[in-house]
């Protein structure tokens, strides 16, 4: 069961890489003109990312606390992920910058729930 939840975090994992690459793949919603909202758009692939991270390295699927926390824990850092990718491909903006600083410090706290929630 954990082997086909590996393969099956990898596949999102690098599918949802290539969506926030090129985020227009399988839709017809034409790209923002604007690079701000190109990286927002960028950084919906996120959840995705977190998932497959989430799929790949979570071992202990019977305790629900520890559970939830890893779920908040790796989608944050798919979202952080995603939109760093887009910070390398649209530009650098000051209040992308303020959006990733709100998002690392979630991280952060949700690193400290995880780690604790063992106990």
């Amino acid at each position: 069961m954990t082997l086909f939840l590996k393969i099956i975090g990898s596949v999102l994992l690098i599918t949802s890489c290539v969506l926030t690459y090129k985020p227009n793949i399988i839709s017809k919603i034409p790209l923002p003109e604007n690079a701000y909202q190109m990286i927002e758009m960028r950084v919906k692939w996120g959840f995705l990312i977190g998932l497959g991270i989430l799929l790949i390295f979570f071992n202990q699927w019977n305790d629900w606390k520890l559970m939830v926390c890893a779920l908040l824990f790796f989608q944050t850092l798919g979202i952080i992920i995603a939109r760093l990718i887009g910070f390398v491909l649209d530009g650098f903006f000051s209040k992308q910058l303020l959006w990733l600083t709100i998002e690392v410090v979630a991280f952060i706290i949700f690193g400290i729930l995880y780690r604790y929630a063992d106990n």
